[in-house]
This record gives structure tokens, C-alpha cells and sequence, in this order.
């Protein structure tokens, strides 16, 4: 990339990170604030739906109470008065109290047909007429001779009739008796055409008024209760008296669930029996309708068994428990599907109660159009932002490219000079006459080029110097029979001081000679007087002689060469004659060298005195003998390196460690167990450079 492009970009970044950074921290506030108070919002509804609706619905448990109980009295008063005259008979006198209630005319009755019963022209289209002014009755059985009632005095018991339904026109629907004659009264009066379902199915000597569940009214299609009382006459019953309420009527009061939601369940409950395992059944709700206006909500009996239920068990036995309990309340749990607050009253005598059940969807919509409301401003904001970045970007990008030419051209400059050098060519120079960091990188660079060169050219001898150190070790091991013989060495640098040679016989039946050497140091030294020693070993070996010799003369030759850099170099020989399997060595300094038998799983060192080659001038170095190398045997020599190796803790490789890779791969060829122990070693310090020189030889005897 360019550096003007780079340039473009750090603008950029200066510019307008900050900016972003800024504005998304603000929108990140802005919008966790709108969920706080939208949350705040939504437990603040909840929780002042949750106490209205509590005390909507004991309100409704009161009022109920209330209307029950004067339904129960006009019920008790028709009763009596319906006794005393059938006991008196054409004798019955009506209270005052009942007396005087004027007649309506046609056009009167027809309005009380559209206010209570939302019928027109006093009856049914055709089915039948409803008249407010009497009483209607029906002789039952026909054939029946002995009547209950008195029959010719109808007309005297209805001003009772038409005074308990003007009194509370809204709580009597109907109000019906029926006796065991088969007699029957009902008010307001209706043609026989009209059918009236059987309210009281069973007459008895209940004295206290019986309630009904909801059923429909077959006349008008509202829902009712039907609260029904025994007539008694000398302690016996002989009919029931009953009134028709409806249940609109009785729980009254729903304008007001308007404000919370359209969508509120209305429940009348029973429970089916005071123990936890008991279900609640439904035996009403409201049902709920689009009117011209407005909403319209009707109450419906259940027309089959309806098991009220939440997902939520716990909450739901807890809900059930209340009802056992007797005892109002309210409480959030889901209800189909969608969290709900269910505000239930304590159950009357019947064990009947009102649940209310709302969606917290409808109470916290104010709280999501307030939510909404913040994240389309957040929106906007966040448009508003975007537009000023776009024109910063734009303002910073016209910026950079009319100022980073002038700043680009010197570095130009320096890149043609690079090129210059990367080509080959060392006489690249570069002028620039500024004074900023790129002059100064410029005044740097004309530095670097000579010393680059010069570099480059060390590098080159290097490289031909490690051809021929390494052209000066052995290529290809000896191949005498009954032996494996290996060797390897890798050094730490391109040169290193470890070296290590094969000296083969010039006739049949001769010994062949094995030496390894550690120069002190590395690198160019080090690798210089090793080449000189190993021209010295093998000159002198030419000239015949022992071990002994042939190292005291050689280390005359190099204490000359070393006496005024106080570097030397370790040593170990080894002769073999293949023929007697005997071994002779000398040792310069350098660590024994180890014969492994592995009948007996041990090592032998090959120890001996010598001093390293260099240090004393008049050294001389005395031969070691061993008498036989048996078949399964083998002899390693090794330098420092192996031994000396460190890891990270400073721990060192050790001669035991050595040994324990030898004794595993005994049984391997020569090549395969110098790998081996050189790949222990590089595991073992964990480095992918090693610290020192590695040089193994291998010289393993097999069976034949």
C-alpha cells in the first residue's frame, strides 16, 4: 500500500474514530436508556394494572353480593305473599305497599319491550306478545280438577308481581312460579305461544333461595341466573318461586375494562372440589363483539365442561389454592400462550368466582410506543451522524491527496535507490536536500550501501568456506565387513570447529583410524585451525607410526599455530584392526570414548591421559590398548555438544541421558541410532537453533 493511501487512512483514523467511538457510545446509552425506561415503564403498568384489576373485580364481588342479596329478599317477599294467598284463598288481601302500580299503555308496553327485552310491538314477530300489565297463567295437566290456585283471584296477586320487577327492573328478567298442581304464573304475561324453559325442575322445602348456573334464556337469548325459593303452605311445599337474572345485569361495570384492553378474558369459575388435585371449570365467560360504536361484551354459559388451565403449574396450584382458600387476589401468569395478570374475587356460597384475566402485551403498549418513539429519534440521530462522517471522510480524503505528494516525494526518491541495490547495483546513491527523518533516513541509506556490500561479500566467502569445511569431512562411511560405521556433524553455524575423520588403510589387513575433534570456539576460527589439524593428522599419518606418535608430532605443528591465540582443540583416536577386533586410542583432552555391550546392558569408557592438542608444546601422548570388540558391541565418540546441551531451565543433556538413548536403539543400524541421539537432543532443549557443534561417530560391530 502507498503511502499516501496510508496516509489517507491515518487521517482518517484520526479523524474519525474518535468521532464513531464517541457517537456509538451515545446511541449505546441512548438506546440502553430507552430499554430501562421502557422496562421501568412496563413494571410500572403491570404493577397499576395488577391493583386496579384487584380492585375492579372486588368491587364487581361486592356489588354481586349486594344485588344477590336483594334479589333474595323480593324472592323471600313473593314467596310469603304467594303462601298467604293460596292459603286465603278468594279472601287475600294485598298490601298496600304492592297496590297502586299504574297500568302501562300500548305504547308504553312497547318501550319496555325494546328497554328490557330488545323486542318491538309487544312480542316476537309472530310468536307470541309479552304484556307488562299481567300475570299470565297456565293450567298445566289438562283433566286436572283440583287447582292449588285460586284461580278467579289472579288479577289480585299480580300488582306483587308487577311491583318486585318495577322496584329492580335490571335484576328481573322473568319472574315465574310453578306448583305441584302443574300450575304456573309468570311475569310479565306471555301468550301460550311462548315457550319458557324449566327453571325449577324440582320443587322442595328449601328456606333459603337456591341460585342456578348460567343458562340461556330461551325468549330473549341473554344469559341468566335463576334464583328460586319453596312456597311453603302449613309447613309443606307446593311450588317454587323464582327470578330470572341477568348476568350482564349482575356484573355490571364493564365500561370501565375498556381502558385496559379490549382483549380481557371474563371468567365465572366453580372449582370442582377444596383439594389442590381439583380443576377449575368454567361455567361462563364474556364473550366480546364488534357493536356500531363500540365493543360488546355478552356473557355466554358454557355449553360444555371447560377445565380453566395455565402453563405455568406452580402459579396455577397457588391460584387454586387462593380459591380453596377462599380469598380473593391477583397474580401474573401465562394464560394461552401470552403472559397474563389473572385478578380473581373469593367465591360466593357456590363456590362460583370472577376471574379477570388481561394480556401484558395490551397493559405495556404505552411503554412500546414509548420504546419506539426513542428509537426512531435514536435513528434519526444516528442518520444525522452518518451524513457528518460522510463529509469528513470526503473533506479528509481530498485533504490527504493534495498534501501527500508533497510528502511522498522524498520517500520515492529512497525507494528508487532500493530498487537500485536490490538489482545489483552498489553505486546507487540518493540526494535529498530536506531535513526531516527522511533526510536523515537518506543520509542513512548512503551509509548502508558500502557496508551492505561488504556484508554481502563476507557472506559469499562464508558460503564458499562452508563448502569446503563440509567437503572437507567425510562423505560416505567406510565399508568393512562385520562393521556398521556412521558419522555425522552439525554445526551451529555456517563454519564450525567440530571435526571428525575416517583414516583409511592403504593396504589389506591394516587398521583403520577413527578421530573426532572439538576446536575451542566457533565460527571462522575455530573452522580454520580445524582445517589445519586435519591436514596435519593426515600428512603425519602418512609417515607412518604409532597413535602416540602421530598426535605428539601433530600437536607440536599446532601449539606453533595457536601460541599467541590461546585457542586448542580436544581429540580422540581410535584404531581398529577389523581382523583381531583389538582397539587402540589417545586421548588429547577430549571426553572417553564409550563402548556399549549389550549382553551385559553397560558401558565401558576408553579412558587415558593427554592434554588437548595446542596447549603445550612438548606434550607427548601415550597409547591405550583394548584386546578384543565382540560381535553385538558398539563404539560411539561424541564432542561436548551432545552432552553439554541445555533447555530453557538450564538443565543439561547429560552423558545418562546419552546412554539411554543408546541402550533404546541398540539394535538399530549406525545411522539410524546417530539420528536418533542427535534428534533427542534437539527435543530435549526445545530450540530450534542449537548453542554448539553436534559430531557422533558410530562404529558398531555385527554378527557375522
Amino acid at each position: 500500500m502507498k503511502i499516501r493511501f496510508k496516509l489517507l487512512l491515518l487521517l482518517l483514523a484520526v479523524s474519525i474514530i474518535p468521532l464513531v467511538i464517541v457517537q456509538a457510545g451515545v446511541l449505546e446509552s441512548l438506546r440502553s436508556l430507552s430499554g430501562e425506561i421502557g422496562e421501568e415503564v412496563r413494571k410500572e403498568l403491570v404493577n397499576k394494572s395488577s391493583v386496579e384489576l384487584k380492585r375492579l373485580v372486588e368491587d364487581h364481588a361486592r356489588v354481586l353480593s349486594k344485588q344477590r342479596r336483594i334479589v333474595e329478599l323480593n324472592l323471600q317477599q313473593l314467596s310469603a305473599e304467594l303462601s298467604t294467598w293460596i292459603e286465603e284463598g278468594d279472601q287475600f288481601l294485598l298490601p298496600e305497599i304492592f297496590i297502586g302500580v299504574e297500568e302501562l299503555t300500548r305504547e308504553d308496553n312497547s318501550k319496555r319491550l325494546q328497554q328490557k327485552y330488545k323486542l318491538q310491538n309487544s312480542g316476537m314477530h309472530g310468536k307470541g306478545s309479552i304484556d307488562f300489565n299481567s300475570v299470565s297463567y297456565s293450567a298445566g295437566y289438562q283433566g286436572k280438577t283440583d287447582r292449588l290456585l285460586p284461580q278467579e283471584s289472579v288479577n289480585i296477586i299480580s300488582p306483587l308481581f308487577k311491583s318486585i320487577e318495577k322496584k329492580n327492573p335490571d335484576l328481573t328478567l322473568w319472574i315465574k312460579a310453578i306448583f305441584i298442581s302443574g300450575e304456573s304464573l309468570a311475569y310479565p304475561a306471555r301468550s301460550k305461544k311462548m315457550a319458557m324453559h324449566q327453571t325449577v325442575p324440582v320443587i322442595n322445602g328449601n328456606l333459603s333461595p337456591i341460585w342456578s348456573l348460567p343458562q340461556k334464556d330461551p325468549i330473549t337469548g341473554k344469559t341468566v341466573l335463576t334464583a328460586s325459593l319453596g312456597i311453603m303452605v302449613r309447613g309443606k311445599a307446593v311450588g317454587a318461586a323464582s327470578i330470572d337474572i341477568p348476568l350482564d345485569t349482575i356484573l355490571h361495570g364493564y365500561n370501565h375494562l375498556g381502558a385496559f384492553s379490549d382483549n380481557i378474558d371474563s371468567l365465572l369459575v366453580r372449582r370442582e372440589g377444596n383439594t389442590e388435585s381439583s380443576g377449575i371449570e368454567v361455567i361462563a365467560e364474556q364473550i366480546s363483539s364488534a357493536g356500531q360504536n363500540h365493543m360488546m361484551h355478552m356473557w355466554e354459559p358454557s355449553t360444555k365442561q371447560t377445565l380453566l388451565s395455565s402453563t405455568d403449574t406452580v402459579l396455577f396450584s397457588n391460584f387454586k389454592n387462593f380459591l380453596v382458600d377462599g380469598k380473593s387476589g391477583v397474580m401474573s401468569m401465562p394464560y394461552k400462550g401470552r403472559d397474563s395478570i389473572w385478578a380473581f374475587s373469593a367465591p360466593d356460597k357456590r363456590g362460583i368466582s370472577l376471574v379477570l384475566i388481561l394480556p401484558h402485551d395490551d397493559v405495556v403498549e404505552p411503554a412500546e410506543k414509548t420504546k419506539s418513539f426513542v428509537n426512531f429519534t435514536i435513528g434519526e440521530q444516528y442518520k444525522n451522524t452518518t451524513y457528518v462522517l460522510v463529509a469528513v471522510v470526503l473533506l479528509v480524503s481530498a485533504l490527504a491527496f493534495l498534501f501527500s505528494r508533497r510528502f511522498t516525494k522524498n520517500i520515492l526518491t529512497l525507494a528508487k535507490g532500493v530498487k537500485r541495490i536490490a538489482s545489483g547495483d552498489f553505486s546507487a546513491h540518493v540526494e535529498l536536500t530536506s531535513s526531516d527523518e527522511v533526510g536523515e533516513l537518506a543520509k542513512d541509506f548512503n551509509k548502508m550501501v558500502p557496508a551492505l556490500q561488504e556484508h554481502i561479500e563476507i557472506k559469499s566467502a562464508l558460503d564458499v568456506a562452508m563448502e569446503v569445511q563440509t567437503n572437507l569431512l567425510p562423505q560416505t562411511s567406510p565399508n568393512i565387513p562385520t562393521y556398521e560405521i556412521f558419522g555425522e556433524s552439525r554445526y551451529c553455524d555456517e563454519l564450525g570447529g567440530d571435526y571428525f575423520d575416517y583414516i583409511m588403510p592403504h593396504t589389506a589387513g591394516e587398521s583403520i583410524r577413527f578421530a573426532v575433534g572439538d576446536v575451542s570456539g566457533h565460527g571462522v576460527p575455530a573452522a580454520m585451525l580445524m582445517g589445519s589439524i586435519r591436514g596435519y593428522v593426515r600428512a603425519r599419518t602418512l609417515s607412518g607410526g604409532t597413535l602416540g606418535e602421530v598426535l605428539t608430532d601433530v600437536n607440536k605443528l599446532v601449539a606453533e599455530d595457536t601460541y599467541k591465540t590461546g585457542q586448542f582443540m580436544t581429540m580422540i583416536m581410535v584404531e581398529l584392526d577389523p581382523d583381531k577386533n583389538e582397539l587402540r586410542w589417545v586421548r588429547a583432552g577430549h571426553e572417553p570414548a564409550l563402548i556399549f555391550d549389550p549382553g551385559k546392558d553397560d558401558f565401558i569408557k576408553l579412558e587415558g591421559q593427554g592434554i588437548a592438542l595446542g596447549a603445550v608444546e612438548e606434550a607427548t601422548y601415550m597409547e591405550n590398548y583394548c584386546a578384543d570388540l565382540k560381535e553385538g558391541q558398539i563404539l560411539i565418540l561424541g564432542t561436548d555438544g551432545i552432552w553439554e546441551a541445555s533447555n530453557e531451565k538450564g538443565d543439561f543433556f547429560g552423558k545418562q541421558r546419552l546412554l539411554e538413548v543408546i541402550d533404546s536403539e541398540k539394535n538399530s543400524p549406525a545411522e539410524v541410532l546417530v539420528n536418533s541421539i542427535f534428534e533427542a537432543v534437539h527435543t530435549f532443549t526445545g530450540r530450534d537453533k542449537q548453542e554448539d557443534d553436534l559430531t557422533v561417530v558410530v562404529v558398531k560391530k555385527i554378527n557375522k
